[in-house]
């Protein structure tokens, strides 16, 4: 009876490592994009409207790419090691590189932020309910928002078999353990969701993460600047 106790006992002990979750470290997410209450004039050219996006990962680095109104693309590289973000745009041909530390964004999201009138209180609720997107086990999470003394509730499902790149930076979604795989951003009423379709474990080169040739290299003023004209010529 022992010896069958310590024999059960060990094949559970072998079992318990062949089952348990790994973490995927490198590889690409794909995002399907989707969108609701849009106004009038945005449905007209919803067509110009980004509907995909993909997101490389590779241990502390990361780089997100997605499509700017039908007139190129844009990609985000953060590096965790060095605390810098990169931003490259490239318009009509024509390509751009723009640099900023984590502390430099944070400013940015503080400019960007609600007046304090209408001050939003953010706290996240993890919830006993799961389901698969793609083939990764995803919890849900709710998050609680008091937008003018109004409580907002929305929902998200993340999984704890990628590593947190698209919440551990955020002050408001740290509090979630995993990658956000199902969100929805609001904004002026308008609803974007992202969900993920498709995850592809597959080895990238450090060069992926670093300014490609090609590239000039501006600060935000001569951005802005360049933009402008870009958008005068139209």
């Amino acid at each position: 009876m022992v010896k069958k106790a310590v024999l059960i006992n060990f094949l559970l002990l072998i079992t318990s490592g062949a089952f348990a979750q790994s973490i995927i470290k490198e590889g690409k997410i794909l995002f399907d994009i989707s969108y609701k209450n849009l106004p009038p004039a945005m449905l007209r050219n919803e067509h110009m409207l980004p509907h995909d996006a993909s997101f490389y990962f590779k241990e502390e680095k990361t780089r997100m790419e997605m499509g700017i109104s039908g007139m190129g693309k844009n990609s985000t590289i953060h590096n965790d090691s060095t605390t810098k973000n990169t931003v490259l745009l490239n318009i009509k041909g024509k390509k751009f590189a723009l640099i900023k530390s984590d502390s430099e964004m944070t400013e940015v999201r503080k400019s960007m932020a609600i007046s304090d009138s209408s001050k939003k209180f953010v706290s996240v609720k993890l919830v006993d309910e799961f389901k698969k997107i793609t083939d990764l086990n995803c919890q849900k999470a709710i998050i609680l928002k008091s937008v003018n003394g109004v409580m907002q509730e929305s929902s998200c499902w993340f999984t704890r078999e990628i590593p947190p790149y698209n919440t551990k930076n955020d002050p408001n979604l740290k509090d979630i353990p995993g990658f956000l795989m199902q969100y929805n951003l609001e904004e002026n009423g308008i609803s974007m969701t992202m969900t993920v379709k498709l995850v592809m474990r597959m080895m990238l080169e450090d060069s992926f993460f670093e300014i490609p040739l090609g590239y000039q290299l501006v600060n935000e003023e001569e951005l802005n600047r360049i933009l402008m004209v870009m958008q005068n010529e139209r």
